[in-house]
Protein backbone atom coordinates (compact mmCIF):
# COMPACT_ATOMS: atom_id res chain seq x y z
CA UNK A 1 0.00 0.00 0.00
CA UNK A 2 1.26 3.50 -0.84
CA UNK A 3 2.47 5.50 2.12
CA UNK A 4 0.01 8.28 2.85
CA UNK A 5 -0.77 10.80 5.58
CA UNK A 6 -3.76 13.12 5.93
CA UNK A 7 -3.48 15.88 8.52
CA UNK A 8 -6.56 17.78 9.72
CA UNK A 9 -5.43 21.42 9.86
CA UNK A 10 -8.84 23.08 10.29
CA UNK A 11 -12.03 21.63 11.70
CA UNK A 12 -15.00 22.49 13.92
CA UNK A 13 -13.36 20.74 16.86
CA UNK A 14 -9.72 20.44 17.85
CA UNK A 15 -7.52 18.04 19.79
CA UNK A 16 -6.89 19.58 23.23
CA UNK A 17 -4.96 21.33 24.58
CA UNK A 18 -2.72 22.36 21.71
CA UNK A 19 -4.81 22.94 18.61
CA UNK A 20 -7.37 25.55 17.52
CA UNK A 21 -10.84 24.95 16.08
CA UNK A 22 -13.06 26.97 13.76
CA UNK A 23 -16.10 26.31 11.60
CA UNK A 24 -14.17 25.15 8.57
CA UNK A 25 -12.13 22.39 7.00
CA UNK A 26 -8.61 22.01 5.69
CA UNK A 27 -6.89 18.68 5.00
CA UNK A 28 -3.23 18.26 4.09
CA UNK A 29 -2.59 15.14 2.01
CA UNK A 30 0.89 13.66 1.68
CA UNK A 31 1.40 10.83 -0.80
CA UNK A 32 4.93 9.46 -1.19
CA UNK A 33 6.48 12.84 -0.39
CA UNK A 34 4.10 14.99 -2.45
CA UNK A 35 1.75 17.29 -0.56
CA UNK A 36 -1.62 18.72 -1.58
CA UNK A 37 -4.04 20.84 0.41
CA UNK A 38 -7.81 20.32 0.20
CA UNK A 39 -9.47 23.54 1.37
CA UNK A 40 -8.14 26.24 3.65
CA UNK A 41 -10.64 26.78 6.48
CA UNK A 42 -12.09 30.24 7.08
CA UNK A 43 -9.19 32.05 8.73
CA UNK A 44 -5.67 31.60 10.07
CA UNK A 45 -6.34 28.37 12.00
CA UNK A 46 -5.01 26.02 9.30
CA UNK A 47 -1.73 27.92 9.13
CA UNK A 48 -1.32 28.07 12.89
CA UNK A 49 -2.16 24.39 13.39
CA UNK A 50 0.32 23.49 10.64
CA UNK A 51 2.95 25.36 12.64
CA UNK A 52 2.03 23.39 15.77
CA UNK A 53 2.40 20.16 13.81
CA UNK A 54 5.77 21.21 12.44
CA UNK A 55 4.50 21.12 8.84
CA UNK A 56 6.20 23.34 6.27
CA UNK A 57 3.37 24.55 4.04
CA UNK A 58 5.85 25.77 1.45
CA UNK A 59 6.13 22.13 0.40
CA UNK A 60 2.50 22.05 -0.77
CA UNK A 61 2.38 21.54 -4.54
CA UNK A 62 -1.23 22.62 -5.09
CA UNK A 63 -4.30 23.83 -3.21
CA UNK A 64 -7.63 22.28 -4.21
CA UNK A 65 -10.84 24.11 -3.29
CA UNK A 66 -13.70 21.64 -2.88
CA UNK A 67 -16.37 24.32 -3.43
CA UNK A 68 -16.94 28.03 -3.00
CA UNK A 69 -18.15 28.38 0.61
CA UNK A 70 -16.30 30.71 2.99
CA UNK A 71 -15.48 28.00 5.54
CA UNK A 72 -13.42 26.16 2.91
CA UNK A 73 -11.86 29.09 1.05
CA UNK A 74 -11.49 32.20 3.22
CA UNK A 75 -8.21 31.01 4.75
CA UNK A 76 -6.49 30.96 1.34
CA UNK A 77 -4.71 34.37 1.48
CA UNK A 78 -3.38 33.60 4.98
CA UNK A 79 -1.88 30.35 3.70
CA UNK A 80 -0.43 32.07 0.65
CA UNK A 81 1.36 34.49 2.97
CA UNK A 82 3.27 31.47 4.26
CA UNK A 83 3.66 29.44 1.06
CA UNK A 84 4.22 32.02 -1.62
CA UNK A 85 2.53 31.59 -5.02
CA UNK A 86 0.74 28.23 -5.43
CA UNK A 87 -1.49 26.45 -7.92
CA UNK A 88 -5.10 26.85 -6.76
CA UNK A 89 -7.45 24.42 -8.47
CA UNK A 90 -11.19 25.05 -8.41
CA UNK A 91 -14.33 24.85 -10.51
CA UNK A 92 -15.31 28.17 -12.16
CA UNK A 93 -18.55 28.19 -10.13
CA UNK A 94 -16.54 28.36 -6.90
CA UNK A 95 -16.50 32.13 -7.39
CA UNK A 96 -20.32 32.37 -7.55
CA UNK A 97 -22.25 34.38 -4.97
CA UNK A 98 -23.56 31.75 -2.55
CA UNK A 99 -26.12 32.08 0.23
CA UNK A 100 -27.91 30.31 3.02
CA UNK A 101 -31.66 30.99 2.92
CA UNK A 102 -34.48 29.61 5.03
CA UNK A 103 -37.70 31.58 4.88
CA UNK A 104 -36.94 35.24 5.47
CA UNK A 105 -33.52 34.46 6.95
CA UNK A 106 -30.57 34.66 4.59
CA UNK A 107 -26.87 35.34 4.69
CA UNK A 108 -23.92 35.34 2.31
CA UNK A 109 -21.74 32.23 2.69
CA UNK A 110 -19.65 32.40 -0.49
CA UNK A 111 -15.97 33.07 -0.97
CA UNK A 112 -15.29 36.46 0.65
CA UNK A 113 -12.34 37.30 -1.60
CA UNK A 114 -12.45 38.48 -5.20
CA UNK A 115 -10.49 36.38 -7.63
CA UNK A 116 -8.34 39.41 -8.50
CA UNK A 117 -7.30 39.80 -4.86
CA UNK A 118 -6.43 36.11 -4.50
CA UNK A 119 -4.35 36.23 -7.67
CA UNK A 120 -2.54 39.31 -6.43
CA UNK A 121 -1.83 37.39 -3.20
CA UNK A 122 -0.20 34.54 -5.11
CA UNK A 123 -3.06 32.25 -6.15
CA UNK A 124 -2.26 30.71 -9.53
CA UNK A 125 -5.88 29.87 -10.29
CA UNK A 126 -6.62 26.90 -12.54
CA UNK A 127 -10.26 26.20 -13.31
CA UNK A 128 -11.30 22.58 -13.80
CA UNK A 129 -14.64 20.96 -14.56
CA UNK A 130 -13.51 17.40 -15.22
CA UNK A 131 -11.05 15.02 -13.56
CA UNK A 132 -7.52 16.38 -13.19
CA UNK A 133 -4.51 14.26 -12.27
CA UNK A 134 -2.33 16.09 -9.73
CA UNK A 135 0.29 13.35 -9.50
CA UNK A 136 0.57 9.68 -10.31
CA UNK A 137 -2.61 8.11 -8.90
CA UNK A 138 -3.90 11.36 -7.34
CA UNK A 139 -6.89 13.09 -8.96
CA UNK A 140 -9.25 15.99 -8.42
CA UNK A 141 -12.70 14.69 -9.38
CA UNK A 142 -14.13 17.77 -11.04
CA UNK A 143 -17.93 17.81 -11.39
CA UNK A 144 -19.57 14.82 -9.71
CA UNK A 145 -22.53 13.13 -11.44
CA UNK A 146 -25.63 12.62 -9.27
CA UNK A 147 -26.47 8.92 -9.37
CA UNK A 148 -28.18 8.19 -6.05
CA UNK A 149 -31.83 9.02 -5.38
CA UNK A 150 -31.25 9.76 -1.69
CA UNK A 151 -28.71 12.61 -2.05
CA UNK A 152 -30.76 15.52 -3.42
CA UNK A 153 -28.66 18.26 -1.81
CA UNK A 154 -29.45 20.89 0.80
CA UNK A 155 -32.46 23.05 -0.21
CA UNK A 156 -31.36 25.88 2.09
CA UNK A 157 -28.16 26.50 0.12
CA UNK A 158 -28.57 28.91 -2.76
CA UNK A 159 -26.61 30.78 -5.39
CA UNK A 160 -27.40 33.97 -7.27
CA UNK A 161 -28.60 33.76 -10.87
CA UNK A 162 -29.83 36.87 -12.70
CA UNK A 163 -30.46 38.69 -9.43
CA UNK A 164 -32.46 35.84 -7.90
CA UNK A 165 -31.55 33.20 -5.33
CA UNK A 166 -32.00 29.70 -6.71
CA UNK A 167 -31.07 26.23 -5.46
CA UNK A 168 -27.31 25.82 -5.78
CA UNK A 169 -26.57 22.89 -8.13
CA UNK A 170 -23.06 22.68 -6.66
CA UNK A 171 -21.35 21.90 -9.91
CA UNK A 172 -18.25 23.22 -8.13
CA UNK A 173 -18.35 20.45 -5.50
CA UNK A 174 -15.34 18.17 -5.92
CA UNK A 175 -13.02 15.94 -3.94
CA UNK A 176 -9.64 14.24 -4.19
CA UNK A 177 -9.15 10.55 -5.03
CA UNK A 178 -5.96 8.63 -4.29
CA UNK A 179 -5.12 5.19 -5.63
CA UNK A 180 -3.54 3.61 -2.57
CA UNK A 181 -2.67 0.42 -4.39
CA UNK A 182 -5.13 -1.90 -2.69
CA UNK A 183 -8.01 0.51 -3.21
CA UNK A 184 -9.05 4.15 -3.14
CA UNK A 185 -8.91 6.88 -0.52
CA UNK A 186 -11.49 9.63 -1.07
CA UNK A 187 -11.18 13.10 0.47
CA UNK A 188 -14.35 15.19 0.80
CA UNK A 189 -14.88 18.88 1.46
CA UNK A 190 -18.58 19.03 2.38
CA UNK A 191 -19.80 16.43 -0.15
CA UNK A 192 -22.63 18.66 -1.35
CA UNK A 193 -22.86 16.33 -4.34
CA UNK A 194 -23.34 13.49 -1.86
CA UNK A 195 -20.70 11.45 -0.06
CA UNK A 196 -21.87 8.28 -1.80
CA UNK A 197 -22.08 9.96 -5.21
CA UNK A 198 -18.51 11.17 -4.72
CA UNK A 199 -17.27 7.66 -3.92
CA UNK A 200 -19.14 6.19 -6.89
CA UNK A 201 -17.54 8.72 -9.21
CA UNK A 202 -14.13 8.21 -7.60
CA UNK A 203 -14.31 4.60 -8.79
CA UNK A 204 -14.84 5.77 -12.37
CA UNK A 205 -12.09 8.39 -12.21
CA UNK A 206 -9.52 5.96 -10.83
CA UNK A 207 -10.75 2.83 -12.61
CA UNK A 208 -10.81 0.84 -9.38
CA UNK A 209 -13.75 -0.42 -7.29
CA UNK A 210 -12.40 -0.89 -3.75
CA UNK A 211 -12.97 2.05 -1.38
CA UNK A 212 -10.45 1.82 1.46
CA UNK A 213 -11.15 5.07 3.30
CA UNK A 214 -13.33 8.19 3.12
CA UNK A 215 -12.10 11.31 4.90
CA UNK A 216 -13.60 14.77 5.43
CA UNK A 217 -16.96 16.52 5.67
CA UNK A 218 -20.23 14.82 4.73
CA UNK A 219 -22.93 17.48 5.39
CA UNK A 220 -24.98 14.72 7.03
CA UNK A 221 -25.79 17.02 9.96
CA UNK A 222 -28.24 18.90 7.73
CA UNK A 223 -29.82 16.30 5.47
CA UNK A 224 -32.30 14.30 7.53
CA UNK A 225 -32.88 10.78 8.76
CA UNK A 226 -33.70 9.22 5.39
CA UNK A 227 -30.45 10.31 3.74
CA UNK A 228 -28.37 9.34 6.78
CA UNK A 229 -29.88 5.85 6.88
CA UNK A 230 -29.40 5.35 3.13
CA UNK A 231 -25.82 6.65 3.32
CA UNK A 232 -24.96 4.21 6.10
CA UNK A 233 -26.45 1.38 4.05
CA UNK A 234 -24.44 2.38 0.96
CA UNK A 235 -21.21 2.54 2.94
CA UNK A 236 -21.94 -0.88 4.43
CA UNK A 237 -22.06 -2.18 0.86
CA UNK A 238 -18.74 -0.45 0.03
CA UNK A 239 -17.20 -1.89 3.22
CA UNK A 240 -14.38 0.66 3.72
CA UNK A 241 -11.64 0.07 6.28
CA UNK A 242 -12.07 3.59 7.63
CA UNK A 243 -14.61 6.40 7.62
CA UNK A 244 -12.97 9.49 9.09
CA UNK A 245 -15.60 12.23 9.09
CA UNK A 246 -15.75 15.67 10.68
CA UNK A 247 -16.79 19.29 10.05
CA UNK A 248 -20.39 19.29 8.71
CA UNK A 249 -21.05 15.66 9.67
CA UNK A 250 -22.41 16.68 13.08
CA UNK A 251 -22.41 14.87 16.40
CA UNK A 252 -25.71 13.03 15.91
CA UNK A 253 -24.74 11.62 12.52
CA UNK A 254 -21.30 10.77 13.90
CA UNK A 255 -22.89 8.74 16.70
CA UNK A 256 -25.01 6.85 14.17
CA UNK A 257 -21.96 6.15 12.01
CA UNK A 258 -19.94 5.02 15.01
CA UNK A 259 -22.74 2.64 16.03
CA UNK A 260 -22.88 1.22 12.48
CA UNK A 261 -19.13 0.91 11.83
CA UNK A 262 -17.55 0.61 15.27
CA UNK A 263 -13.81 1.25 15.33
CA UNK A 264 -13.77 1.71 11.57
CA UNK A 265 -15.38 5.14 12.14
CA UNK A 266 -13.42 8.11 13.49
CA UNK A 267 -14.74 11.58 14.24
CA UNK A 268 -11.59 13.54 13.47
CA UNK A 269 -10.42 16.86 14.91
CA UNK A 270 -7.91 19.53 14.00
CA UNK A 271 -4.49 18.20 14.96
CA UNK A 272 -5.22 14.57 14.01
CA UNK A 273 -3.30 12.65 11.38
CA UNK A 274 -4.58 9.62 9.49
CA UNK A 275 -1.83 7.28 8.30
CA UNK A 276 -2.05 4.54 5.70
CA UNK A 277 0.55 2.16 4.40
CA UNK A 278 4.19 1.77 5.39
CA UNK A 279 6.36 4.74 6.28
CA UNK A 280 10.16 4.77 6.27
CA UNK A 281 11.72 3.65 9.56
CA UNK A 282 8.28 3.11 11.07
CA UNK A 283 7.68 -0.56 10.22
CA UNK A 284 4.26 -1.76 9.17
CA UNK A 285 1.30 0.12 10.59
CA UNK A 286 -2.20 -1.40 10.32
CA UNK A 287 -3.91 0.81 7.73
CA UNK A 288 -5.50 3.17 8.28
CA UNK A 289 -4.51 4.38 11.75
CA UNK A 290 -5.31 7.59 13.58
CA UNK A 291 -2.36 9.17 15.31
CA UNK A 292 -1.76 12.50 16.93
CA UNK A 293 0.93 14.42 18.73
CA UNK A 294 -1.08 14.51 21.94
CA UNK A 295 -1.53 10.82 22.66
CA UNK A 296 -4.26 9.70 20.29
CA UNK A 297 -4.48 5.92 20.04
CA UNK A 298 -3.93 3.71 17.03
CA UNK A 299 -7.01 1.90 15.73
CA UNK A 300 -6.37 -1.56 14.25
Amino acid sequence: MRAMRIWVLSDNTAAPPVFEAEHGLSLLLEVEGKRFLLDTGQGEVARRNADRLGLDLRSVEAVVLSHGHYDHTAGLPFLLQRTGPKRVICHPNAFDSKYYQRGDIWRFIGMPWRREFLESAGALVEENTGPLELADGVWVTGEIPRRTEFEPGDPDLKCERDGELVADPFLDDQGIVVDAGEGLVVLLGCAHAGAVNTCLYARKVAGKERILAVVGGSHLAFLGEEQLTATISAFRDMDPLRLAFSHCTGQEAACRLAAAFGKRFIFTQAGNCLELGDHPSEGTRPPPALVGPVGFPHYP
